[in-house]
């Protein structure tokens, strides 16, 4: 029986010591295509260093109904930094290979594509797995990319290399 109470114990301290509360802030969103960048701001936390973690994520269809097809998948998860190295990598990419079919490369792990198609040119960024994307045209990753330097500066988020 005293065993039982203090694994109890154990278990309700080291959840309150190692428990953080976060609120998903909205940076940029796309509602047509149910994509987001967010960042993980934290609430109710025991540590002192509170690292700013950002994340770039949407939700997929298995099939054409959202209340039973959906699910959310991640494209990338990081701290400021890596966060605006992404973005900014993102949209070197999108400028240099603008004019260009099918031309892959990996920013920070993260297989990134250019796609033309009926005279558009889009930068896909994939899923952990390469299974699915989320497609922006340069323009929109560049409105990304200012929406995140506005947000961390209006925050006094260090996101400087």
């Amino acid at each position: 029986m005293k065993r039982i109470i203090l694994i109890a114990a154990v278990c309700i301290i080291s959840t309150n010591l190692f428990s953080q509360t976060y609120k998903l802030e909205t940076i940029f969103s796309d509602k047509v295509s149910e994509t987001y960048l967010s960042h993980w701001k934290v609430i109710e936390s025991t540590e002192e260093n509170n690292i700013n973690t950002f994340s770039l994520w949407g939700y997929q269809l298995y099939f054409d109904d959202w209340a039973k097809g959906a699910y959310e998948t991640k494209y990338f998860k990081g701290n400021a930094k890596e966060t605006f190295r992404f973005l900014t990598e993102i949209n070197q990419f999108s400028e240099e290979y603008k004019n260009e079919d099918k031309v892959v490369t990996h920013i920070q792990g993260v297989q990134v594509r250019t796609m033309k198609q009926l005279g558009f040119k889009y930068t896909l960024v994939y899923d952990k797995e390469n299974k699915v994307v989320c497609m922006f045209n340069q323009k929109q990753w560049q409105e990304m990319l200012n929406q995140f330097i506005s947000y961390c500066d209006e925050m006094r988020i260090d996101y400087k290399l």
